[in-house]
Parts: structure tokens; sequence; C-alpha cells
């Protein structure tokens, strides 16, 4: 077997394990829906706990994203996946012996840093091992969406059936398993996470993230992502559960709407960097928005799904989209891409936690059909945000200033012959002046742009310092002295 054989087979085994890395991960993070009423009843959890239950993962993330991204940038981003993977395998196990609130919501809490190191140092991994080369950073990003979209719509599925026949700690130990192996594997195959050599440090990596515009976009776009998931999954529940949907037939609705997600990111994955522009995000961004309108006019339940699913189909073009563009955009700019998708993390847990937050608040004190409002009116501020910000410097020149210098290039309109009036003057032939009175009275030119050396000693000057006119006016007019 030549060495390029075996690399290639290295890489595919790589990308194996790290996209089956990657939706565990999801899987483990939507599988405590289905079973947090039989951890209610057994452990007797309040409302709040279980809140608290449900938005630990998010928490965590929001606080480990950003400097896991450094720290990837600084030692590489293999060991600290490695390291997440192991972390997750504790936190389930842990999770399965819970007896105990204390313990859940510590479990749920260690599982949701691991979560957040993986979805940076890991996505950080998979740009610098499968974009290698001349696919460029970011290329296999959209294919870890995909997956992601993919154990969403897994993990919640096998967990209620497991939990069901099995046991309500079989899913988590199994999952636990299944993060032991994959992490192992990953170790064994010592696919090789150097350090990103071209990434400026943290401090520099931040301050050129947040001023550069393909970063603003995609920043925008997890934005608007982050807020349409959660406010549409804490009112669409309730409003289908008013008119009289049983859960079953609410957790079928989600199933669907998440299988038109992983179908839509594998569609925008599979178009490969045609789809990784800026207008495309905004198009998904208007898409989202558009969704989410029949929603703000009526409650009838076939809108609620309608615009669940549809909601759900365009956010798949946003997240698709987001990180691989987003990495585009930190080689361009020279920031660390650690650092550029902790940021994007970092935007997606905080809407993950205040998102659902912000909807509980507006629906005790208005409708749900006035908070969907309110959430489509931000949708369209901000895209109207991101559409300034992305066609920002991309005026073209106007047409009279390329016009003008045309002319004066070819010296046929007052501007080329005032150029060339003062070139001969200076004796240098056509150039860029223009004729102004001199000190007293007299013709000199003004050149805008700076002299060179042999320009500034004259003619003839050959570099030797000339003596100026006003210098051989006082010679001139001199008299001689007389004779004694």
């Amino acid at each position: 077997m030549t060495p390029a054989a075996g690399s290639h087979r290295r890489v595919l085994l790589f990308r194996i394990l790290i996209y089956g890395l990657v939706l565990a991960s999801s899987a483990a993070q939507f599988a405590i829906v289905p079973v947090m009423p039989a951890y209610a009843r057994l452990l007797g959890l309040s409302g709040f706990q279980q809140g608290m239950v449900l938005g630990a993962a998010g928490l965590a993330v929001l606080a480990v994203c950003v400097p896991a991204g450094a720290l990837s940038d600084r030692f590489g981003a293999g060991r600290l996946t490695l390291c997440a993977g192991a972390l997750m395998a504790i936190a389930l196990f842990t999770q399965s012996l819970a007896g105990s609130f204390p313990v859940l919501l510590g479990s749920r809490l260690l599982f949701g840093a691991g979560y957040g190191v993986l979805w940076t140092a890991g996505l950080s991994w998979i740009a610098g091992t499968v974009g290698a080369g001349t696919a460029g950073k970011g290329s296999g990003l959209g294919a870890s969406v995909a997956c992601s979209g993919i154990g969403g719509v897994a993990g919640p599925a096998a967990s209620g059936v497991l939990a069901q026949h099995f046991g309500l700690a079989v899913p988590a130990v199994a999952t636990a398993t299944v993060f032991a192996m994959i992490t192992a594997g990953l170790a064994v195959l010592r696919v090789p996470a150097s350090p990103d050599a071209s990434a400026a440090p943290a401090r520099a990596s931040f301050r050129a993230a947040i001023t550069d515009r393909t970063l603003i976009c995609t920043a925008a776009a997890v934005l608007i992502a982050g807020v349409t998931t959660g406010v549409p999954a804490l009112l669409g529940p309730a409003e289908l559960q008013a008119a009289g949907a049983s859960p079953g037939r609410i957790g079928l609705d989600f199933a669907i709407a998440g299988m038109l997600f992983a179908v839509g990111s594998i569609v925008t994955a599979s178009a490969g960097r045609r789809a990784l522009r800026v207008p495309v995000i905004c198009v998904g961004m208007l898409a989202v928005a558009a969704a989410l309108l029949p929603a703000a006019l009526t409650s009838a339940p076939v809108v609620i799904v309608a615009v669940l699913c549809g909601t759900t189909a365009a956010r798949s073009v946003l997240w698709t989209v987001s990180y691989p563009l987003a990495a585009q955009g930190a080689e361009q700019s020279g920031a660390g891409l650690g650092v550029v998708v902790g940021l994007l993390n970092g935007i997606w847990a905080a809407t993950a936690v205040l998102g659902p937050l912000g909807a509980g608040i507006g629906m005790e004190h208005l409708s749900a059909r006035a908070v969907f409002g309110l959430t489509e009116a931000a949708c369209i501020a901000v895209l109207a945000a991101t559409v300034a910000v992305a066609w920002r410097g991309r005026r073209p020149a106007p047409v009279a200033v390329a016009t003008d210098l045309t002319a004066a290039a070819a010296g046929t309109d007052p501007l080329g012959s005032r150029v060339t009036a003062a070139r001969q003057a200076m004796g240098h032939g056509p150039g860029t002046a223009e004729q102004v009175a001199g000190p007293r009275g007299q013709a000199g030119p003004r050149l805008s742009r700076p002299l060179t050396p042999r320009a500034r000693s004259g003619p003839r000057g050959h570099g030797r310092p000339q003596p100026s006119r006003r210098a051989g006016a006082k010679r001139q007019h001199r008299r001689p002295r007389r004779a004694s």
C-alpha cells in the first residue's frame, strides 16, 4: 500500500469517527427531552427544576465555547476533542446513576461542557483535516451540521423506545458506551491536529472576527437560527396542546420537522462551495422570517405545524452554510478558526437559553401570536442590518471620475493639458500636476503625488541638490564689490 493510499484511508476513517461523534452528541443532547417526564416522576422535580435540567447544557456551552476556541488555536484541536468525548461519556454514565436532582443537574452541566468543546475544537479539527488541501477550510463543516440534524431526529426516538422497554438508565448508558468507543478510536487513529500557525493571537482574532463583514453576517444567521429554534419550540407545543393535540402527535410533528432539517442540510451540503455565499444566508434569513408570519396572524393547529416545518427547513440552510462560510472568513481575515467557531457557538448558546426564557415571559403578558409577531419583527430587523453590512463598501466607482482619469491619461481634456504643461515645465514630460501661482507670481507646478529624490533635485541634478530660484535671483541682482 502506498503512503498516499494509507493517508486517504486514515482520513476516511477519521471522517466516519468524527462525524459519528457529532451525531452522537446531538442525539444525546435531545435524548433527554422524551424521558424528562419520567425523571420528574422519579425524582419529584418541579417545573422550574425541569427547566434547569433542560437548560443546563446550553449554559455550559455558553461558558466554555470561547475559551475552548482560543485553546484550540493555541494547543491544537485534537486533544480538546478527545477530552470532550471522554467528558461526555463520563457525564452520561453519571446521568444513568442519578438518584437526586443535584446529581442529574451536575451530569447535564458536565455534558454541556463537553458538548461545547466538541462543537468548537471538533469543528476546527474537521476543518483542518477534512478541509486540508485545495478544498479549503470549512469544506467538511456542512456535513457535520447534516449529521447533527440526523442525530437530533434519531436521539429522542431511540431514547424513548429504550427507556420504555429496558429502563430509564439504558439510553444514557448506551450513549456513554458509544462515546467511549468513538473517542478511543480517534485516539488510536492519531490524526495530527497541530495548532493553527497562521492564526492570530486570541485578542487579535477576536478583533478581526467582530470587524469582518463575512463573520458578522454568519453571526447574524446563527442569531436568527437560534432565536427561531427556541421560540417555536416553546410556543408550538403549548398552542397544539391547547388545541387538543396529544403528546404523541406533538412529538410526531417535531420528528417530521427534524427530518426536514436533515434533508435540507444534506441538500445544502451537497451544493458544496456554491452555497457558501452571503446572499444564500440572506435568502435563508428571509425564508425564516416568511415562515414565521402565518403564526403571527392565526393560531390554527395546521398553521402552527406548518410554521414549525417551514422554519426548521429554512434553518437547515442557515446552520449548514454559517460554519463553513465562517471558516472561509476566518482564513481570509487571519482570525483563529477556534475563536470564530467559539463565538458562533456562544451566540447559539445565548439564544438557546434566552430565547425560550423571553418567549415564556412574553406569553405571561401577551398572546402567542404577539410573541410570534415580535420574533418576526426581530428577524426582519436583523436581516436588514445584515444586508446593509454585506453590501457596505461594494459600491462601484463613480463613472465621472473614471472618465476624467482616462481622458487625463490621454491628454485630451483640460485636466490632461494642465498635467502635461506642468510636467513639461519641470522637464519631465507628461505627469500629474497643475499650474499654480508661485511665490512672486510666476507659474510653478504643484504635483499631486510626492516627488522622487531626482525630481526634487531638478532635471539635471543627478541626485545633487540644486539652488532654488529665489537664491539664484538674489545672486543675479547682487552688485559686484568695488575694487579698493
